[in-house]
């Protein structure tokens, strides 16, 4: 009579079981030094509201740390061009001036930051399940999306900083580029077709290049579609929102 055979069990690699937990901490690393491995254990366990949490704390107090330094200086630099072209009465000037000069402007912006910063990532998310989701036909859903939004917006940290290093020195923050836009010679004030280019190569620079790098990687991990198509998906529509963006900038400029 034979023995029944006592099926072997295959443990997973440790390092396979250990990136499937990694702390919120752990990953925010790894999406800086091992990307495309960052992203293990969100399918099912969901992390979105940390990084959302940290970038928009940044944004934050990178708000009130140059808000008179450099934000109000730009303001007031604007908003003194239209009083000198006859768009804008001096009086209303001074009102303006007035109520950004004081501490419930600084408040009411850093509200404001803290508000819009997470809309955007949702924002991004509703794009990224759209293009990865349904125009390549994954099965990517919408938290999926808002993991790969929130955490691969870690990436601009670094750009903030200098940014924000950039407009102390400066004393304002119009004129500020991370990106190739500061390739473009600027007018005082700048031309509309000056703003376009700054702002569209700011878009294409390396650090944002990176941002867009590390949501293919993430989106491609979770969705398990080719990194190629999602790249090509991903890309198109980042390319559609940067045109966008710039044409923006430059109507209001």
């Amino acid at each position: 009579m034979d023995t029944p055979r006592t099926a072997a069990v295959t443990e997973p690699p440790a390092d396979v079981v250990s990136a499937t937990n990694l702390s919120p901490w752990q990953r925010a690393v790894a999406i800086f030094v091992r990307p495309a491995a960052a992203w293990a254990g969100l399918e099912s366990k969901a992390q979105w509201w940390f990084p959302l949490i940290v970038n928009t704390v940044i944004i934050v107090g990178i708000t009130v740390l140059l808000y008179d330094r450099a934000i109000v200086p730009m303001l007031e630099s604007q908003w003194g061009r239209m009083v000198e072209s006859g768009r804008l009465p001096e009086e209303q000037y001074n009102r303006m001036v007035e109520q950004v000069s004081n501490t419930g402007g600084m408040i009411s912006t850093a509200v404001w930051q803290a508000v819009s910063w997470p809309l955007i990532v949702l924002l991004i998310a509703l794009l990224v399940w759209f293009g990865v989701g349904f125009v390549l036909g994954t099965h990517l859903r919408y938290r999926h999306a808002l993991e790969v939004a929130a955490w691969s917006s870690l990436v601009i940290i670094p750009s903030q900083l200098l940014g924000s290093v950039l407009g102390w020195f400066r004393g304002t923050m119009q004129g500020v580029h991370v990106g190739f836009g500061a390739l473009v010679p600027e007018s005082d004030p700048p031309a509309k077709l000056q703003v376009f280019l700054a702002t569209f190569l700011d878009a294409l620079g390396p650090l944002a290049l990176w941002t867009l790098a590390v949501a293919v990687l993430g989106a491609a991990a979770l969705s398990e579609a080719p990194r190629r198509s999602v790249a090509w998906v991903l890309g198109g529509i980042y390319l559609a929102i940067c045109l966008f963006a710039a044409a923006m900038a430059a109507m209001f400029a």
